[in-house]
C-alpha cells in the first residue's frame, strides 16, 4: 500500500543529494535510523535494540548492522563487513590474518574491538626472529570474530572512550552475540537456523547450524560454525602469460681435466670404499665457468683438440640449470601471485539461562573459536641462484655413496649473539629451501549474567540493570618453519633433518602471545520525565584484571657429518674418513645473554583497570535533544621483568551532543568527544633487540595517547528517506611511535658514550579533518506511483591530514597516517519486495588513489616514505539478490566486480608499508596485491 506523501522532495534537497554522489548505509539500517530519530523508545519485549542514537543523541559517525544486515550483505569475513562503509577499512597483517580496523586515520590498537563488552586481544608484533632469518614471521594480528554468532555490530567513528574505554582513539567496533530470541520465530518456543555459503574469491566454504529454545522460563542456544578457505586470488589477468626463467646451482662430477686432453679430473677415496670417485663441483659457478672451464673448452677447439663425448657431457653438467617456471610455481622476489594459504576456523557459542519473576534473568555463556592461517612463504627462493655460488665454492666436494650432491653444502653466517655456530655445521645444496608460516588463534570465553528489566518511567529503582562476569583468554601462536630436507624440486612440510639425509636442516622459530581478562561489569539504566524534559540515565562500573604473557621458542636440527683428510691412497689421490651424519639439536635461546626479549622464557605483565561512567541522554521540549557523558579509568600495570615498563594511568574521557530540530524534517547536530589509549602491552615490553643496556637503566615513561573529536552534521528526513552530511575534525596528541633517541650510556670502560636508543616514545601530534555523507532515498516516498520498496543508498567519506608535528630530538621509524583511507564514494540502487519475498541491489564504488604526500615523514632531517608505491583511483560494481521461499528458505547470490576491472586497493598494497606487522619486501610485485576479478558468493539459509 502506498503511503501518503507528506514531505515532497524539493529541488533543494535533490541538489544536495546530487552534489554528493556517494553510497550509503545499509538500507535496513538507514530505515531503522529514520524511525529511531522520531522516538527515543527502543526497548522491546524480545531484546534491546541497538541504534545509532542508543548511547548518544546525534548518531554522528555511527554505523549499526544487525544479523539480518550481515546476511543481506553476505558477510563471509572481516573484509566483507565494511565493504560498503567508506572511512572504515581492514588492516592487513601480511600473513593472511588481519590487524583490526582503520578509522579516522589510525588503526590497530587505536581502534577498540570488543565482544559483549570484553576487549579483544591487542596487536602484538614480534620484534625479530630468534634464528636471525627475519622476514614475515611475527603475528601482529587481532583475533577475528565469528559473524554467525553476532546479533549486532556497532561501528563508532571518532574518539569514543567514554563508551568503549582505552583504545577508542579513532573509533571502536563493538560486537554483540546472539540471544535465543534471535533464533526463534514469533509465536514459537524453539527455532533452528542453518546456513551454507561459498565465496569464490578465496574458495571459502562455510556451514553453520544453530538452535534455540524458550520454554517455562528456560532459554538457550547453541551455534556451531565451520569455515575452510584459501588465499584471496588476485585478478585473473595478473598471471596470464607470465613465466619466469631462473638459473640455479647444482652439482656435477669433475671426471675430466678439460684443460688437458685425455686427462682425468680430480678423484678421491673414502675409507671403507673400494673405488675412488670424482670430486663433486658446483654447477653454475660463474667464476669457474668464465675464467676456467668455458675458456678451456674454447682453447681446445682452437687447438683442434675436440672434446670427447664424456667431456662434452661433463661440460654440459657444469653449466647452470635453467628452468622456466609458471607464475604459480615461481618462488622468490617479484613473485606476482600471493602466497598459498590454507585457512580453517571452527566456533562454538552456547548460552543457557532462566527467567523468573517476570523481570529477572540469570544465565551463562560459553564461546570457543579457533582460527588457523597456514602459509607457505613463496618469496623464499626454493632454489639456490647463481648469485649465491660463493658460499658453496670452498667445499671439498667429498661424499660417500653415490649421491655426489651430498658433497656440497654451506655454513650459514650466524652472528655470535644469535647462537653457537657449531649448531649449524652445514645445509645441503640438494635440498629445497622452504619457509612456512603458521598462525593459529584461539579465543575462549566463559561468563555469567544477571539482568533485571522493567518498563520505562516506572517507579522502580531501575528500568534495567545488568551484572556480568566474563573470563576470557585469547592466544596467538605464530610459527615460522625453515626447512631444508626435501630433495629439490620436492616440497614437504612434514620433513625434518635426519641422519639418512646428510646436511639436512630444519628450524622452528615460534612466538606465543596470550592475553587473559577477568571482567566484572555492572550497568544501571533509568528513564525519567516531567512536563518539559525526558532523561535516560546510564550508570556503569567495571573491573578488569588482565595479564599478558609473551614467550618465544627456537629449535633447530642439523644432520651434519665430520670429514677428515687422512692423506693419500695408493694412487696418490686424496683419502678421507667420513663420519656418519649425526643430528645435532640446538637452540639460540641458551646463548642470548643481554637481549632480554629474545630469551625463551615467559615474560609477564599484570594489569588492572577500574572504571566508572555516567551518561544522560535527554530532551528538552520537542526542539532539542542532548547527550552528556563521562568516564573515569584507572589502570595499573605491574611486572617483575627487568626493563619492562610499569605504572599507573589515570584517564578521563567524555562525550557531548546536541540536536536542534526546528521541524520534524530537518535537524542540526553537534558532537564532541574524547578518547585515550594507554600504552599497549607491546609498548610496555619495549624494544631491546638492538642494545645491551647497563644494569639499572630504566626505559623512559610513556603517557597515554589522547584524541579529541568534533563533528557537526545536517540531516533531512521524511517520506523520501533521509540524508545526513557531516564534517569532522580529529586531533591526536602524544602518539606513541618507534623512534631513535640520542642517549648517553656508559661503555665497557665506564665512559659515557652517546648512542641512539631505539624504543617507543610519545613522539607525534597530528590532526585531520573530513566529510562524511550518509543517505537513503525511498522513491515511493518521492513519487507515490513508483513501486514501494525501490530505493537508492549513498555514502561518501573523505579524510585529509592537516598537520603532523614530531617531538624534537627523536628520529622516527614509523608513521601513523599511512592508515588514512583514500576518499571513497559508494552508490546503491535496490528493490525489496514489500512482503520480503525477493530483492535485488547494485552497488557502485569509486575510490580515489592514495596521496603519496600522506606517506612522507621526517626521520631526523631525512625525508622518508613509509611505502614505496601508492594506488591509483579505481571503480567497481557489484550486484546481489535474494529470494525467500515459504519463509523458511532464503537463497542469496552476489557477483562482485561484474565489469572484471583490474585495480589495487590501498588496504592491500599497504602490506608493503613500514607499519605493516609482517611487511612484504620491497621487491614485491605490484600485481600480487590486485583485487579479485569477477567473483561470486552463494548462500542458502534455512529457518524452522
Amino acid at each position: 500500500m502506498n503511503r501518503r506523501h507528506t514531505f515532497p522532495l524539493t529541488l533543494t534537497a535533490l541538489a544536495i543529494a546530487a552534489a554528493f554522489p556517494s553510497y550509503a548505509a545499509n538500507p535496513e539500517t538507514a530505515a531503522s535510523d529514520a524511525a529511531q530519530s522520531q522516538s527515543l523508545k527502543e526497548i522491546t519485549v524480545r531484546a534491546a535494540k541497538v541504534g545509532r542514537r542508543s548511547k548518544e543523541a546525534t548518531g554522528l559517525g555511527k554505523i549499526v548492522k544487525t544479523s539480518e544486515t550481515l546476511n543481506k550483505e553476505q558477510v563471509l569475513g572481516i573484509r566483507d563487513l565494511t565493504r560498503y562503509d567508506p572511512g572504515v577499512a581492514v588492516v592487513e597483517q601480511g600473513n593472511g590474518a588481519s590487524g583490526g580496523y582503520s578509522i579516522r586515520g589510525v588503526d590497530k590498537n587505536r581502534v577498540a574491538v570488543s565482544v559483549d563488552g570484553v576487549a579483544q586481544i591487542q596487536a602484538f608484533t614480534v620484534q625479530g626472529s630468534l634464528s636471525g632469518y627475519g622476514g614475515r614471521g611475527g603475528s601482529g594480528a587481532i583475533n577475528e570474530i565469528e559473524y554467525e554468532n553476532i546479533s549486532t555490530v556497532e561501528i563508532d567513528k571518532g574518539a569514543g572512550s567514554s563508551d568503549h574505554g582505552s583504545g577508542a582513539l579513532g573509533g571502536a567496533v563493538a560486537f554483540r552475540t546472539k540471544e535465543a530470541a534471535d533464533l526463534i520465530s514469533d509465536g514459537k518456543s524453539w527455532g533452528i537456523q542453518a546456513k551454507t555459503a561459498y565465496g569464490s574469491k578465496n574458495r571459502q566454504f562455510m556451514k553453520s547450524l544453530g538452535a534455540g529454545f524458550s520454554k517455562d522460563g528456560w532459554e538457550g542456544l547453541l551455534i556451531r560454525t565451520e569455515r575452510q578457505g584459501r588465499e584471496t586470488r588476485p585478478h585473473g589477468d595478473i598471471a596470464d602469460g607470465v613465466a619466469y626463467g631462473i638459473n640455479r646451482l647444482d652439482a656435477f662430477r669433475q671426471t675430466h681435466d678439460i684443460q688437458r686432453k685425455d686427462k682425468t679430473g680430480q678423484f678421491f677415496s673414502v675409507e671403507g670404499e673400494s673405488e675412488s670417485k670424482p670430486v663433486a663441483k658446483l654447477a653454475g659457478y660463474g667464476k669457474y665457468l668464465n675464467n676456467q672451464l668455458n675458456r678451456w673448452v674454447k682453447e681446445r677447439i682452437e687447438q683442434n683438440q675436440p672434446l670427447s663425448a664424456e667431456e662434452e657431457a661433463m661440460v654440459r653438467e657444469a653449466q647452470a640449470r635453467h628452468e622456466n617456471l609458471s607464475a604459480q610455481a615461481y618462488t622468490g622476489g617479484g613473485r606476482i601471485l600471493p602466497d598459498p594459504m590454507d585457512y580453517r576456523s571452527g566456533s562454538w557459542l552456547a548460552k543457557l539461562g532462566y527467567r523468573f519473576g517476570g523481570r529477572h534473568y540469570v544465565g551463562g555463556v560459553f564461546e570457543d573459536t579457533k582460527q588457523r592461517y597456514d602459509i607457505r612463504d613463496m618469496t623464499e627462493k626454493q632454489y639456490y641462484g647463481t648469485d649465491e655460488a660463493k658460499k658453496f665454492s670452498d667445499k671439498s666436494g667429498v661424499y660417500d655413496g653415490n649421491d655426489f650432491r651430498d658433497g656440497l653444502y654451506f655454513v650459514p653466517n650466524i652472528e655470535e649473539w644469535k647462537g653457537d655456530k657449531n649448531l649449524v655445521k652445514g645445509i645441503g645444496l640438494k635440498y629445497s629451501r622452504t619457509k612456512f608460516i603458521d598462525e593459529h588463534h584461539r579465543r575462549r570465553r566463559m561468563g555469567l549474567l544477571y539482568r533485571y528489566e522493567n518498563e520505562k518511567y516506572s517507579d522502580n529503582w531501575a528500568d534495567k540493570a545488568v551484572l556480568s562476569f566474563d573470563k576470557q583468554g585469547v592466544a596467538t601462536d605464530n610459527n615460522t618453519l625453515k626447512l631444508n630436507c626435501a630433495v629439490y624440486p620436492a616440497v614437504d612440510k612434514s620433513c625434518r633433518a635426519s641422519a639418512d639425509k646428510p646436511y639436512s636442516y630444519d628450524s622452528s622459530d615460534r612466538f606465543h602471545y596470550r592475553e587473559q581478562h577477568n571482567v566484572l561489569n555492572a550497568s544501571f539504566e533509568k528513564s525519567l520525565k516531567n512536563k518539559w524534559t525526558k532523561h535516560h540515565l546510564t550508570l556503569g562500573f567495571g573491573y578488569d584484571a588482565s595479564k599478558a604473557i609473551s614467550r618465544p621458542e627456537q629449535l633447530s636440527h642439523n644432520a651434519a657429518r665430520i670429514s677428515e683428510s687422512t692423506g693419500f691412497d695408493d694412487n696418490n689421490q686424496d683419502k678421507y674418513r667420513l663420519g656418519k651424519p649425526e643430528v645435532v639439536e640446538g637452540s639460540v635461546c641458551g646463548y642470548i645473554e643481554t637481549l632480554r626479549s629474545r630469551k625463551c622464557v615467559p615474560r609477564k605483565i599484570n594489569g588492572s583497570n577500574i572504571h566508572i561512567s555516567l551518561n544522560d541522554r535527554f530532551s528538552i521540549g520537542k526542539y532539542f535533544d542532548f547527550s552528556l557523558g563521562g568516564r573515569y579509568d584507572r589502570q595499573n600495570f605491574t611486572t617483575s621483568e627487568e626493563l619492562v615498563r610499569s605504572g599507573r594511568y589515570v584517564d578521563r574521557s567524555w562525550n557531548s551532543g546536541i540536536v536542534f530540530k526546528p521541524n520534524r524534517h530537518f535537524s542540526v547536530s553537534y558532537r564532541a568527544s574524547s578518547g585515550f589509549r594507554t600504552p599497549s602491552f607491546q609498548e610496555l615490553f619495549g624494544i631491546d633487540i638492538y642494545h645491551d643496556y647497563p644494569k639499572g637503566w630504566q626505559r623512559p615513561a610513556l603517557k597515554s595517547e589522547k584524541a579529541a573529536n568534533r563533528e557537526i552534521g545536517l540531516q533531512w528526513k521524511g517520506d523520501f528517506g533521509f540524508l545526513e552530511i557531516s564534517s569532522f575534525r580529529n586531533r591526536y596528541t602524544d602518539m606513541i611511535a618507534v623512534a631513535d633517541h640520542k642517549t648517553k650510556l656508559p661503555n665497557q670502560a665506564g665512559q659515557l658514550t652517546e648512542i641512539d636508543i631505539r624504543d617507543y616514545y610519545n613522539a607525534q601530534n597530528m590532526s585531520l579533518q573530513g566529510i562524511n555523507i550518509l543517505g537513503k532515498i525511498d522513491w515511493n516516498g518521492v513519487y507515490h506511483k513508483l513501486p514501494e520498496g525501490l530505493y537508492t543508498t549513498l555514502a561518501y567519506n573523505r579524510i585529509k591530514p592537516k598537520s603532523v608535528s614530531n617531538r624534537p630530538g627523536l628520529s622516527l621509524r614509523s608513521y601513523a597516517l599511512d592508515a588514512v583511507q583514500p576518499s571513497r564514494y559508494v552508490l546503491g540502487f535496490g528493490y525489496d519486495q514489500p512482503e520480503g519475498k525477493w530483492g535485488a541491489n547494485i552497488m557502485l564504488t569509486y575510490s580515489k588513489g592514495k596521496n603519496p604526500d600522506e606517506l612522507a615523514y621526517l626521520a631526523g632531517d631525512q625525508k622518508r616514505y613509509s611505502a614505496g608505491r601508492v594506488t591509483s583511483s579505481w571503480k567497481t560494481a557489484d550486484v546481489s539478490a535474494y529470494l525467500n521461499l515459504k519463509k523458511r528458505l532464503t537463497l542469496r547470490a552476489a557477483i562482485y566486480n561484474i565489469g572484471n576491472y583490474r585495480y589495487v586497493t590501498w588496504e592491500s598494497l599497504r602490506q608493503t608499508a613500514e607499519s605493516t606487522a609482517n611487511r612484504h619486501g620491497g621487491d614485491s610485485n605490484y600485481g600480487r596485491y590486485a583485487a579479485p576479478g569477477r567473483n561470486f558468493s552463494l548462500a542458502l539459509e534455512m529457518k524452522f
